[in-house]
Order: C-alpha cells, then structure tokens, then sequence
C-alpha cells in the first residue's frame, strides 16, 4: 500500500488495472488487487477441507460435549475454537480424521485417574471393560468423579455419560455400537460438571 498526494485533477479512487485508489481520513491511498490464485492455492484447499470437517464435527457435538465441558476451559478463546484449533492435526489434507491419537475428547485441570486401562469385554457383545487406581483419598480427584466416553466410529459419534465414578475402580460398559473397530476416549467430570479431566484414547476391536 503506497500514501500519494494528489495531482490537479484531485484524489485517484476506484480501480484501475490492477491498482485501487482510495482515501482514509483525508489521507489518499493505492494499493494492488491480489492476484486471481490468491487465496486459492492447493496449500490453502487442503487447509479448508481439513478445517471444514473439524469444524462439522465440532458443530455435531456442541450440545452435548462442546458447550459442558470445553467452554469451561476456553479461557479468552470460545470452546469451540479451542475445539477445533485443538483437533485440527487429527485430520489429513482431505479432511480426514486420520491420527486419532491425536484427536482430543476433553481437556481441563481434574486429574485423570492412574493405570487407566480398556479392553474388549468378550463375554458381552459390544462390551468393553475399564480399570484404573482410585487416588482420591490422597488428593488427586473426587470419589464422585463421574466417568464419561467419547466413541468414535467411521460413522458416529457417541457420547456416553456413564453412572461409574472414580471410587469403583472399574467399569463394564456396553457400547452402541456394532462389532469392529471403535475409538473410545475416556475422561471425568465433577459431580456437579464444573471441571474435566483430560482424556485416555484406546483403540479397540470389538467382537
């Protein structure tokens, strides 16, 4: 953008060519157009395909995770931005959810319980089981903390809030899902929702 002063015919505004003449409080201005590929490079297409299918999710789940648990933790950022500047390296050029490892059910400042562990429950179809160290007599978390899970197929998104608390140790939860792979994260929320734990990511095959 170039300042200018104006010749005898007065200030240059509107376009012409590729340059704009404009005038900004009293002060006149020119400045080129961008060119027509822009803001449309190949770099740029992937980055809006990976955006757009975070964000779809993101606007999927607002009910139900976004607003309860990440508005919480959002801090000058909205949850759902935090949502989806979060997750966005969890999604391929293409718009993929592809590293699910890196993919992010919950965040906050609520412990997650030690030695979490999941497996596939064989004895009921669909069912999983979880383990893990109850620390809440030391300090770390609150016996009511309640258990929650994202389940994640190439179709849905589920997310269950179970009646498990931090206290029981355990859990065997069935999951409306279908036989295959499933992707659950597991994290834990005050009784009364005001605080989250991080998640624990296990991949699963179901029988």
């Amino acid at each position: 953008m170039g300042k200018y002063n104006q010749g005898i015919l007065g200030p240059f505004t509107g376009k012409v060519g590729a340059i704009v003449g404009s005038s900004w409080r009293g002060v006149n201005y020119i400045k080129s157009l961008p060119g027509p590929n822009a803001s449309n490079s190949e770099a740029q297409q992937k980055q809006r395909s990976r955006f757009k299918s975070v964000v779809s999710l993101a606007s999927s789940l607002m009910e139900s995770l976004i607003r309860p648990v990440w508005n919480l933790v959002g801090g000058k950022m909205t949850g759902y931005n935090l949502f989806v500047k979060t997750n966005m390296p969890a999604f391929d050029e293409s718009g993929a959810l592809v590293n699910y490892s890196e993919f992010h059910a919950s965040m906050g400042a609520l412990p997650l319980p030690e030695i979490l562990t999941l497996q596939d429950d064989v004895d009921v179809v669909s069912g999983i089981e979880l383990s893990w160290k109850d620390d809440s007599a030391t300090g770390v978390g609150n016996a009511d903390d309640k258990l929650h899970l994202l389940v994640m197929t190439p179709e849905r998104v589920h997310i269950l809030n179970t009646a498990s608390v931090r206290s029981d140790q355990s859990a065997e939860i069935t999951l409306p899902v279908s036989a295959g792979d499933v992707h659950v994260y597991a994290f834990f929320g005050t009784a009364d929702g005001d605080k989250f734990s991080p998640d624990s990511y296990s991949k699963i095959v179901l029988s």
